[in-house]
This record gives structure tokens, sequence and C-alpha cells, in this order.
């Protein structure tokens, strides 16, 4: 006689079984997928800083200055902000953003306005940039800190040296 028979004749039912072992399925179901959009959403804010310093440092190659702006370091600050998809507020990108200046040769840190002369290096970089995960499972709700780096020789200015670095 087989097991269906025989449960059948003894009166036990099986109607709750498929239930529960949805629900033993369904939580690390869900889990695995709330871990896997949280690295698919680190991924994607690291890979947006990255983009939003190579093209701070595109900018800065050039030496050009953004209307309404004086400086290089500040104009490149603005464009790393423009780029960074809101990870980086425009009206805080001085406290994120850093651009440093260094000699070709020997790449000790140019300041002043020496720094962005053509043939130097350019280097801009993202810190701090504060991520919060969506499914906090594994890290917690603390945010987890990013950053990002790119570097590049300058060009020589169109209209010479910039007023300031």
């Amino acid at each position: 006689m087989s097991s269906t028979n025989l449960s059948r004749k003894l009166g036990i039912s099986e109607t709750g079984s498929a239930l529960i072992e949805f629900s033993i399925v369904l939580l690390p179901l869900l889990a695995l997928l709330l871990v896997t959009v949280d690295l698919a959403w680190l991924i994607f804010a690291h890979a947006t800083l990255q983009y939003a310093v190579r093209e701070g440092v595109r900018f800065a190659v050039t030496g050009q200055i953004l209307a309404g702006n004086s400086c290089l370091g500040s104009s490149v600050q603005q464009i790393v902000a423009q780029n960074s998809f809101g990870f980086v507020p425009t009206n805080k990108a001085s406290t994120y953003v850093t651009v440093s200046y260094y000699s070709p040769t020997s790449l000790s840190q140019i300041t002043g306005a020496a720094g962005p002369a053509g043939g130097n290096v350019v280097q801009v970089s993202i810190s701090g940039v504060m991520v919060h995960l969506l499914g906090p499972l594994w890290h917690g709700a603390s945010p987890i800190p990013l950053g990002a780096v790119a570097s590049d020789v300058m060009e020589s200015p169109p209209n010479g040296v910039p007023p300031c670095p």
C-alpha cells in the first residue's frame, strides 16, 4: 500500500505542508535578493563616482574655467558634482572633491598658482561619500563610505595659466 493511500485511510491531511515549505524557502530567497540588490547598488555608486572624477580630470586637463567661477579647482569640483548623479551635492562639492597638482618628474605636490600649468599632473579625488544600503542585512544600517580617484597630465591652458588652482 502506498503512503498516500495510508495517510488518506488514517485521516492525515497534508494541506498545510506546502505553505510551510514555501515559507522556509521564501525567507532565504528574499535575503539573497536583497543582498544582490545592495551589491548592485554599491557597484553602481562606485562606478558613478569613478565616472564623475574622470569627467573632472577631462575638464581639468583643458584648463577651462566655468562661467561664474574664477578658479580651475572650483570649476572641476562643480563638474564632478554635476556628473555624480546626486551622490555629491553641488553646494557641498568642495567638501567631497579634492583637486591636486603634481610635478611630472618628481611627483611632488605643487601648490599655488603654478599648479594648473601645462605638463603638470592633475589628480581629482572624491572621498567621504556615504552610501546607504537599500536592505541592510549584512552590514547593518550604517552607511558605507566610498571614494574614487583619477589623474592625467595637464595641457597648456588656452589663455595661459588659470588665475588660481
